[in-house]
């Protein structure tokens, strides 16, 4: 993995393509912090992307609905050899989508567009993709790209189905691992946050509908005590999945809504409750609504009302291949140094790159963009969020290197160092698809 080859350093490679185009790029995430677009509604961000993939001879292919694109770098594969190597194509993954919130921030970048704000950072991670896919570029017209690079512009990540719109249409065929940085305002600039297994959680919503005769107040035991029943799903649900569950799995339910009755002497005939399941292992989030329409049924035969469960997916935990998430350290100590990458903890908010681990092994690795050594300790989904811009320079040599890392041989990973400098590849016709 990386033998030397003379004039071939990857170090060099990236601090050369950075001297001449990161302040570009800085630009360029300014840009598209200025015009940000809801998710399904990013056309000028996709446009903008592809064009500029398109002014280095690359062929990007928008997704059906019309934003979000994907586009291959790297050889053309024509031989039996080269076709068993096509089957390891590395897919690279970007974001692009922005949230609905007010941009309350004094800076000349600010949103242009009343009521929607990149604050989650999916500017960043478009532009730290659109650099990496142009040094990716250079390196597959030299000759120095081992294999096929997909570079993946997701659009509607906030709203949990824009990566099964890119399953749809198609854009993991041929790949074999995945990878994919996002934006964490607690870690500083310059240092790449990695685990092995899980990283973020299963993020599920559930509305539990009680319905029964209702009654009088004074006469509960003439009826079904509809509130009492409901008080008791809405208690005895979440101690009754700890107790069914492995506790790793740090299954939870939390109710965020609840309603019934609108009169004190009164038994109302209808209830609901709301709120959300959370889960860190794939298994139990697969058994989540069975289990949690059986525990349902119990207590509302119990007290003799009808109670009906309605489930709506979001997406599965984000769950790390631990060979993926090792190239990830590697690639990131290669390019970083020493103390550059670090282990990061769990979170138990959503992310729908987790649906793409459910195809292929691949791992999601945190980025550090909190300016080093300040004192605010910032969070996602915040008005005012920004980041360190020098982040974008690092994204790319993360990124770029974990390309290559992978494209190399996967089985040594776990066993060999990563060099900075290349093997070369054998010859084939460098192109973009």
């Amino acid at each position: 993995m990386g033998v030397y080859v003379e004039g071939s350093d990857l170090l060099a490679d990236l601090d050369a393509f950075l001297a001449e185009h990161e302040a570009e790029l800085v630009e360029f995430r300014r840009d598209l912090h200025a015009n940000p677009e809801l998710g399904y509604a990013e056309h000028r961000t996709t446009r903008r992307v592809a064009l500029r993939l398109a002014a280095v001879g690359l062929r990007p292919v928008i997704l059906p609905k019309g934003t979000g694109l994907v586009v291959d770098i790297g050889p053309t594969f024509h031989s039996e050899r080269d076709i068993h190597a096509e089957r390891s194509v590395v897919a690279l993954r970007a974001d692009i989508d922005a949230l609905p919130m007010t941009d309350e921030k004094h800076v000349p970048y600010a949103s242009g567009v009343p009521g929607v704000c990149h604050a989650c950072g999916h500017d960043v991670h478009t532009t730290i993709l659109l650099g990496t896919g142009l040094f990716l570029a250079a390196q597959a017209a030299a000759g120095l790209l081992p294999g096929r690079v997909r570079l993946v512009f997701q659009p509607a990540e906030e709203i949990g189905t824009g990566a099964l719109d890119v399953l749809s249409a198609g854009g993991l065929s041929s790949v074999g691992r995945m990878f994919a940085l996002h934006c964490d305002p607690r870690l500083d600039a310059g240092l790449l946050g990695v685990r092995t297994g899980a990283i973020t959680a299963a993020c599920d919503k559930i509305e539990v509908r009680v319905t029964g005769p209702g009654g009088h107040t004074a006469r509960p035991h003439l009826t079904a005590d509809l509130v009492f029943a409901l008080g008791k799903i809405v208690t005895e649900l979440p101690a009754a999945l700890s107790r069914r569950v492995d506790p790793r799995s740090s299954l939870s339910l939390v109710w965020g809504h609840i309603n019934a009755g609108s009169a004190p002497n009164a038994i109302p005939d209808v209830g609901v409750v709301s709120g959300t399941v959370r889960c860190l292992d794939d298994e139990a989030w697969h058994s989540a609504p069975d289990l949690l329409k059986e525990l349902i049924d119990s207590v509302a035969v119990a007290y003799g009302v009808s109670a009906e469960l309605v489930y709506s997916r979001n997406v599965p935990p984000t769950v790390n291949d631990a060979s993926s998430a090792a190239m990830f350290s590697l690639a990131g100590e290669a390019v970083l140094g020493p103390g550059g990458v670090v282990h990061t903890p769990q979170s138990l908010g959503g992310e729908d790159f987790a649906w793409y681990l459910e195809s292929v092994p691949g791992a999601l690795a945190r980025l550090g963009t909190r300016v080093p050594g300040s004192l605010h300790d910032g969070d996602l989904h915040q008005p005012t969020f920004d980041v360190d811009e020098r982040a974008i320079g690092v994204g790319v040599r993360v990124m770029a290197a974990t390309a290559i890392t992978a494209l190399w041989d996967d089985s040594t990973v776990n066993t060999q160092p990563v060099h900075t400098q290349y093997r070369h590849p054998e010859p084939s016709r460098a192109t973009g698809a």
